[in-house]
């Protein structure tokens, strides 16, 4: 496969995915299902016509992941610094229960269709992750952030963003082609140190940077400074095992104490929306129908474990930190999709030789699915959400 692509065949791959999505987005509206389903949904119409080879899907979706980070960047420039110290509750007490409760009931699932038990483990613990950009840009969406599902939800896909760099680092050792050896704790001490650095660099540098720049003569000069601040942090995070969209993140909390926020915000907008429509696009074109043939049963039933698992284990988690039904309800329901990392882990496992290509291709579709029914999984939560007894009573203070 030819990684690299002549600029005539990228921006014919790009007009062909905003044609589609400019038609879906406003008739998804119009069916009522949400303007992200109308893009994953787009993809998938594209994908299933083969208009685009192999290189151009690829590094497509390549791309969408800036869309990701400019998000997570917008988001964080909207978060106090403060308010994100105190979901820790959330992030580590409900984050913990989640991994773990949802990591050991998908293991047991898995189990039936893996060759051992550790790489049964891996794959629960893989799709016990969500999908960051879907669940945000629904919240944000419909102001629905500063709720308390919504900061319950923001917190709980932090903390699943760090569980990456161990998950990737013991990789090897789940899909038993490595050892524990090559683990080193160091690297988690590594990251946080990465982090800390991300947000002391943009709390005390970049605004003393900006702020000579902030004249009208500096204009494209304020602009520059302002993609090094974003794809610096991105890259750094990206170095340190952890996510691009983590250390856009971490920039935008410690520039959002800054004066030029609104002026920060409205500058990455408008790539930020183009981006983020490129992504939920690449997640559609990521499901291949071929593989359907003979497996439809097997997929259907990963995907109903996978959502219905991850329901029941928040669900309870948020209970049993007594929080009341209707936003234990909504957030169970928000994050009961797989997540992106997903796809990473399963290109990674097919390079090893621990699956098979239809293992890969069934493997991308479920998660894919699980994806696309996010807006819908959020409508059925809503409902769940009003009524008026609850299977499980609150706790007691």
């Amino acid at each position: 496969m030819n990684p690299y692509l002549s600029l005539p065949h990228m921006v014919v791959a790009i007009t062909l995915l905003l044609t589609i999505s400019a038609v879906m987005i406003p008739l998804a509206r119009w069916l009522g299902i949400g303007p992200e389903l109308g893009l994953l949904l787009s993809g998938v119409i594209l994908g299933s016509s083969h208009v685009l080879n192999a290189s151009q899907v690829e590094r497509l979706a390549d791309i969408s992941q800036l869309g990701v980070t400019f998000f997570l960047f917008v988001i964080g420039l909207e978060v106090d610094p403060r308010k994100v110290w105190s979901l820790r509750r959330y992030a580590f007490g409900l984050g913990t229960a989640q991994l773990i409760g949802t990591g050991l009931a998908m293991m047991l699932y898995w189990r039936f269709f893996s060759p051992s038990w550790s790489l049964a483990l891996l794959l629960g613990l893989v799709v016990s992750n969500s999908s960051t950009a879907l669940v945000l840009q629904l919240l944000k969406g419909k102001g629905e952030l500063e709720q308390e599902y919504g900061q319950a939800a923001l917190a709980l896909l932090l903390f699943q963003d760090l569980t990456v760099v161990p998950i990737l680092a013991l990789l090897p050792v789940f899909a038993g082609t490595g050892s524990a050896e090559h683990f080193v704790w160091w690297d988690a001490v590594y990251a946080v140190g990465v982090m800390v650095i991300i947000y002391a660099v943009g709390r005390y540098l970049w605004p003393r940077l900006l702020h000579r720049v902030a004249g009208p003569n500096f204009e494209e000069t304020f602009t520059a400074v302002l993609f090094i601040a974003l794809f610096g942090s991105a890259w750094l995070a990206s170095a340190a095992g952890l996510s691009m969209a983590m250390g856009a993140f971490i920039a935008g909390v410690s520039l959002g104490g800054s004066e030029y926020r609104h002026r920060l915000e409205g500058e990455v907008l408008p790539l930020k929306n183009l981006l983020l429509g490129l992504f939920f696009v690449s997640v559609g074109l990521t499901v291949n129908f071929n593989v359907l043939s003979g497996h439809v049963e097997k997929i259907l039933l990963h995907i109903v474990a996978i959502v219905v698992i991850k329901i029941v284990v928040l669900y309870l988690a948020a209970r049993a930190m007594s929080m009341q039904h209707g936003p234990a309800a909504r957030m169970s329901f928000l994050l009961a999709q797989g997540s992106e990392f997903a796809f990473v882990v399963l290109g990674t496992l097919l390079a090893l030789g621990t699956e098979t290509p239809v293992q890969f291709s069934i493997g991308i579709i479920v998660v894919a699915t699980t994806m696309v029914m996010t807006p819908w999984l959020n409508a059925i939560g809503i409902r769940w959400s009003r009524w008026d007894s609850p299977l499980v009573p609150t706790r007691k203070r």
